[in-house]
């Protein structure tokens, strides 16, 4: 999923010093703060989509290979010659290495035909004897000498990795063939429909879900119009992935193009078409989106067992909970870019990390998953990386799991166009007090409600280097 820009990026390390913190502090060493432009390089595909691609986004045609030269305006912005580096970090929230891409420490190229892909969207796969870590991408590029540039709707990877200090390890993917990881949730390839991308994850019952939107087409930058949003959900570790009957809700798009196998819309819910979810007392909250990155967040639930059931679910119109989704109310003003949420044990409350309207990373808390959600703590600042986008929590990061301070995410960036493992120390985030139900608002410590400042502007964060991603 891009709708803006992509890609590249450098080797970072395995179990081994990273060469951010080398980057950190010789930057340091001789007191240098380069805050300087993307350095020149091409995208791991700049065409998009490839040749025999369904098209419709920009005003491109379709061409294949980095070589070649758009006709007219470029298939997406980031075919314009722009290319991505690594921001090295220092302070509140640093870079910890590149996820994905030619020179990731992951070998993504070589072991599954990724040199460019985006969201990584994480979840707990509930194995006990096998406990993973799930990651689901948007669309991905492969080999760009090739026609078609090996481009897939969307990739599932597995991880392991619970030593997130250095890096995450991934196991292994869905493959198509040997070094091919293929789209768990192929496109239909008819006019109307330009790709399918995921937008979260949950598992239920030894069961994986994926929420996921049928894109109709791209508009400006961060707005697009999608035909459906549904289920789908695999038995076998998200190996193989089926759509689940009855749970589509349809866009703005085009209605005729929801398979067979989805059967009938369960209804019209354009406020809903993207996803997060959250377990909690036997429960699956899903707070949900319009597609694009300027609508609010409201909320339904519905009892874990029924998640099949779209007639189970209820929605939060401000006071309890009803059926009708054209009463809930908004639990998180707009502007709200594919959140992400989860109980944190470190602060004793649920956190949500997404991309707001000034295109930083935040975080907000709340004691209950319907709110009051606090204001907005910015982890990442757009003056430090102002192509990133996606803030998706890892469930075993210790702030997660156990009092530990340390906050995993991952990161997408519009020029690199591949995805980064990010550490945010909650130590350095200020604390916050929940009003008391009777506390009269007009005398209450105003820390709940407040936004805090830019770390950027504060110093909290630094940026000390932004390291051009070697090319492949």
């Amino acid at each position: 999923m891009s709708r803006n820009t992509p890609r590249r990026r450098p080797r970072l390390s395995r179990r081994t010093p990273s060469p951010l913190a080398a980057g950190t502090v010789a930057a340091l060493a001789i007191g240098a703060l380069s805050v300087l432009s993307p350095v020149a390089a091409a995208a791991p595909c700049d065409p998009w989509p490839p040749a025999g691609g369904t098209g419709g986004i920009g005003g491109s045609g379709s061409l294949s290979g980095s070589a070649a030269t758009p006709v007219a305006t470029p298939a997406t912005p980031w075919a314009n010659g722009a290319s991505g580096y690594i921001p090295v970090l220092q302070g509140r929230t640093t870079t910890v290495e590149l996820l994905t891409g030619p020179t990731s420490p992951n070998r993504t190229v070589e072991r599954f035909g990724i040199s460019g892909t985006d969201l990584g969207i994480l979840w707990e796969n509930g194995n006990a004897s096998n406990p993973q870590i799930m990651m689901a991408l948007g669309d991905t590029m492969g080999d760009c000498r090739l026609p078609g540039t090996q481009w897939r709707s969307n990739i599932l990877f597995r991880s392991s990795d619970r030593t997130l200090s250095n890096g995450m390890r991934i196991d292994d993917a869905p493959m198509e063939r040997a070094g091919l990881a293929k789209s768990i949730l192929p496109r239909s390839n008819l006019p109307g429909e330009v790709t399918v991308i995921p937008t979260a994850g949950v598992e239920v019952d030894g069961t994986q879900y994926l929420r996921y939107m049928s894109v109709a087409s791209w508009g400006d930058p961060g707005e697009w119009v999608t035909n459906y949003s549904a289920l789908a959900a695999s038995g076998d570790n998200g190996e193989n992935w089926t759509p689940v009957a009855g749970t589509a809700r349809t866009g703005t798009g085009s209605a005729r193009l929801i398979p067979a196998n989805l059967g009938a819309p369960f209804t019209t819910h354009t406020a809903g078409q993207m996803s997060a979810f959250l377990k909690h007392g036997g429960f699956v909250y899903e707070y949900l989106t319009p597609p694009g990155r300027s609508g609010a967040v409201t909320l339904a639930r519905v009892p874990e067992r029924s998640i099949r059931d779209m007639s189970a679910y209820e929605f939060w119109n401000g006071a309890g909970w009803g059926r009708d989704h054209r009463s809930a109310a908004t639990v998180i003003p707009p502007r709200v870019s594919e959140l992400s949420v989860s109980w944190s044990a470190r602060l004793g409350r649920f956190i949500t990390l997404y991309t707001n309207g000034n295109n930083d990373i935040v975080m907000r808390q709340a004691a209950t998953p319907e709110g009051p959600w606090s204001g907005e703590d910015i982890l990442l600042s757009y003056r430090h990386v102002p192509t990133l986008y996606g803030a998706f929590i890892h469930p075993w990061s210790p702030a997660v799991e156990t009092v530990g301070s340390d906050l995993y995410f991952t990161m997408s960036t519009w020029d690199a166009y591949n995805v980064f493992l990010m550490k945010t120390d909650l130590n350095q985030i200020p604390a916050r007090t929940l009003p008391g139900a009777t506390t009269r608002m007009r005398v209450a410590d105003d820390s709940w409600t407040r936004d805090t400042p830019d770390p950027a502007e504060t110093g909290e964060t630094v940026l000390v280097d932004r390291l051009p991603i070697p090319r492949a």
